[in-house]
């Protein structure tokens, strides 16, 4: 007992160290990461623009103003960067003018405005009279719109030089845009191993001022569109391990992160989902729409697109003036009280990020980056926070007692299935072990427990979406390779422990004992001894029929490749049946069922095992025909005899205790011997004995055959002859059976004249194919002629004595 299961929870403990060496190296981080884009791709976007045509109420607070191939095509005479007072302040008014109620910027403007840049160069550092500065233009657009109750938030970012001290330096916009006090924050966003953004920061921190929290992006366009107040402004709950941001509780990605999963909302909202139709996640607008007033022309000349066609198709305003001029009410402004964020998704400028909706349309597709800013701007402003079991996907300070509990447990579990169930049965249950943890860990990442009925039925799209701050992400990788491990050391240690027991039983006994009673003495533990059991089995025998004549044919070396053919045959069939091979005498095969190992309906298998025999050996015959005159007539006309007898016999260890064999002993093996021989007098093939006959006369063809008196024995038996399975009697056999069973009726009844006539009948039916001298109505017809002058008497039972075997 305790090698059975020591070393099995010796070698889980050794799955365990393993599975939790590989976390703590971080060898899993990356399996984790893909499990959780795949558990987003199951759930499904959260929103799409396309869903909320008919609501806009109902939109995301977040609307795209994109720097799209459209717009940079159009725009490429002006050039990039664009001038800040012919472009940005038009961009900023606008905005403020339909209701924007904050306009966030992912561009940096913290270089001078190109173009006037440009001009002081000309001029040596002074502005030709008229020329507007496009910094101060800019400046003054973010003061018009404060004053209309719209925030400007702007881009700034934490940059490195190691040759400078303090390394580094917090790039704003430049100081003339500064004038107009507008806020910034970061949009330094870190990337994962796999090179894919999931995270974002609630603040950034310089290491010479790492007490000062410089809020990211997304949190000061939260702050304005809250209208969170600066007092008491972001603070870390130690008790709770969240930061509070006015009414929002901020989960931090473990205790070393200032910061939060994104939960990402859907794909880029300039994903192609066919031909020419895009996927928007956010409600997207191309930045030359913003900018079309009348204040503004555009090359529209080039172009057969009506801007306002795509909200009023009735309409030939452009949108921009369509929303602001009051004497025009075709729509509701789709910028009305929202977060508008600019950002530019041109390939050339290389600002994209892999999220975990990078292939969901089935072509790889980045997320531009100030689309991932407004990802993490939804969910702060949702509060719909993608929580993680332990805190961190990697093993950390805050998930390692979180981890390591739940390796153990799915070690434990697997454990106990292979300790108590083979290896098939151990391996499918805890293939089932995986696909429930696999199934219930993206149930909490859906909330949806039925997910993976509606996966599998092709109604995905039904999967439920998670309410705000419900999503759980559980990261099992870890749990499913200890599974692995535990199974994978257990099996590999009993596979190498059979084998290294089977091998000494083997290499000690092998040469002596037959291979089936080794896997039986493996199985049971045991040595051989001498000595055997008793019971009910089938004993089977068979031979060649004049095998003798064989030799006289065929040379020593032809008889032993026929033979090694014919028994090789031969043997197959009754192993595939189940059947012991006993031993080889010459040209004969004796064989029992039902031991060492019990066989259900052993009477059944060996007459299967009989009639195959016959089938086998009748396709060996057409191969030694068809490899014409390598072989003589004799071997082509090849038959043999089997006889089966069923009843009360030992099975076991006989010999010395040097040497011994398993066999069976007992008076029904002789009757079976005694049947295989005594069928050459009947000219049959198959004689079975009657109790086998009994239990599987419904599964076969049969012939009465005689109630015989065999040599060497004192009572008669009942036997029969067997032709064929059920039903698959050859033609012209069902006739001549019942005319020999008629005829039999008369023989018992002494009726011998008509018993005469009958097997006259039967006789004429019979099949009487090469190498067959004889039939039973033939011998019948013998008997008849034989009491018809000397009858057995009034007292006869019907048997007949044979006097040969």
């Amino acid at each position: 007992m305790l090698r059975k299961y020591g070393i099995g929870i010796l070698f889980t403990v050794v799955a365990i160290i393993l599975a939790i060496t590989t976390e703590i190296l971080g060898l899993l981080d990356l399996a984790n990461y893909k499990l959780l884009d795949y558990n987003f791709q199951l759930r499904g976007p959260l929103s799409s623009w396309a869903s909320h045509q008919n609501n806009p109420n109902d939109s995301l607070d977040v609307v795209l103003i994109d720097v799209d191939d459209e717009s940079f095509r159009l725009l490429s005479e002006i050039g990039w960067p664009y001038p800040r007072g012919e472009i940005w302040d038009a961009v900023i008014r606008n905005l403020t003018n339909v209701g924007a109620k904050v306009i966030v910027f992912d561009i940096q403007f913290d270089a001078r405005d190109a173009s006037t840049a440009q001009v002081l160069s000309v001029f040596k550092g002074e502005l030709p009279p008229g020329y507007q500065d496009g910094d101060e233009e800019l400046a003054e657009a973010i003061l018009y719109a404060r004053e209309r109750g719209t925030e400007v938030v702007m881009a700034s970012t934490i940059k490195t030089e190691p040759s400078r001290i303090p390394p580094q330096l917090l790039m704003t916009p430049n100081d003339i845009i500064m004038k107009a006090n507008p806020d910034h924050g970061l949009v330094d966003i870190d990337e994962d191993k796999d090179h894919f953004t999931r995270r974002y920061p609630v603040f950034g921190a310089m290491a010479h001022d790492a007490d000062v929290w410089r809020p990211s992006l997304a949190m000061k366009a939260v702050k304005y569109y809250l209208d969170i107040p600066d007092d008491p402004g972001l603070v870390y709950n130690m008790e709770s391990g969240e930061f509070n941001f006015g009414p929002i509780s901020i989960p931090t990605y473990g205790s070393d992160y200032p910061g939060f999963l994104t939960n990402i909302y859907g794909p880029a909202s300039h994903a192609h989902i066919g031909a020419s139709e895009a996927w928007q996640t956010f409600q997207r607008f191309p930045l030359v729409w913003i900018i079309d007033t009348d204040d503004y022309a555009l090359p529209f000349e080039e172009e057969d697109t009506n801007w306002m066609s795509n909200f009023d198709p009735n309409s030939d305003l452009n949108l921009m003036m369509s929303m602001i001029d009051p004497d025009f009410e075709v729509m509701s402004s789709p910028f009305q009280d929202k977060i508008c964020i600019i950002g530019v998704s041109v390939e050339v400028m290389h600002d994209y990020k892999s999220t975990a909706f990078f292939d969901y349309l089935g072509a790889p597709t980045l997320m531009p980056g100030f689309e991932y800013h407004a990802n993490a701007t939804q969910t702060l402003l949702d509060q719909n926070f993608v929580h993680v079991f332990g805190k961190t996907i990697e093993f950390s300070s805050d998930s390692a007692l979180f981890h390591i509990l739940l390796i153990i447990l799915c070690a434990v579990l697997a454990y106990l299935a292979i300790a108590f169930f083979d290896p098939l049965w151990g391996g499918i249950i805890i293939a089932l072990e995986g696909l429930i943890l696999f199934s219930v860990s993206v149930g909490l990442f859906t909330t949806d427990y039925l997910w993976f009925f509606k996966w599998i039925s092709g109604n995905s799209d039904n999967i439920l979406v998670p309410a705000p701050g419900e999503t759980l992400f559980v990261p099992i990788i870890a749990p499913l390779l200890v599974m692995v491990l535990t199974y994978g050391t257990n099996v590999l240690y009993k596979f190498m422990a059979e084998q290294k027991d089977k091998h000494f039983l083997k290499d000690t006994f092998g040469t002596y004992i037959a291979p089936e009673l080794i896997e039986k003495m493996y199985k049971e533990k045991q040595e051989p001894k001498l000595g055997g059991d008793s019971g009910v089995h089938t004993a089977f025998f068979t031979d060649i029929q004049s095998f003798s004549s064989f030799s006289e044919k065929l040379s020593p070396a032809e008889v032993v490749e026929l033979l090694n053919e014919y028994l090789t045959a031969m043997t197959d069939i009754l192993l595939e049946n189940k059947g012991t091979l006993d031993k080889y005498i010459g040209d004969a095969i004796v064989a029992f069922y039902g031991a060492p190992v019990p066989v259900e309906n052993h009477e059944k298998m060996a007459c299967l095992t009989a009639v195959h025999m016959q089938l086998g050996l009748d396709k060996l015959r057409k191969k030694w025909q068809s490899e014409g005159d390598r072989w003589p007539d004799i071997v082509h006309n090849m038959q043999n005899r089997i006889g089966i007898a069923t009843g009360e016999m030992v099975t076991g260890n006989m010999g010395s205790a040097m040497r011994m064999n398993y066999t069976m002993m007992g008076d029904i093996v002789n009757t079976a011997a005694r049947l295989e021989s005594s069928a050459k007098q009947y000219g049959v093939y198959i004689q079975v004995a009657e109790a086998t006959y009994l239990a599987a006369k419904d599964d076969f063809e049969w012939r009465d055959l005689d109630y015989v008196v065999v040599k060497g024995k004192n009572e008669p038996v009942r036997v029969y002859e067997l032709f064929s399975t059920k039903g698959n009697l050859l033609e012209g056999y069902a006739e001549m059976i019942e005319s020999f069973h008629k005829a039999l009726e008369f023989y018992r009844a002494q009726k011998w004249q008509a018993a005469l006539d009958g097997f006259h009948i039967s006789d004429s039916l019979e099949d009487m194919f090469p190498g067959r001298s004889t039939n039973p109505s033939k011998v019948y017809i013998e008997r008849c002629q034989y009491f018809l002058e000397n009858p057995p008497g009034e007292d006869w039972d019907g048997s007949w004595t044979l006097t040969s075997k």
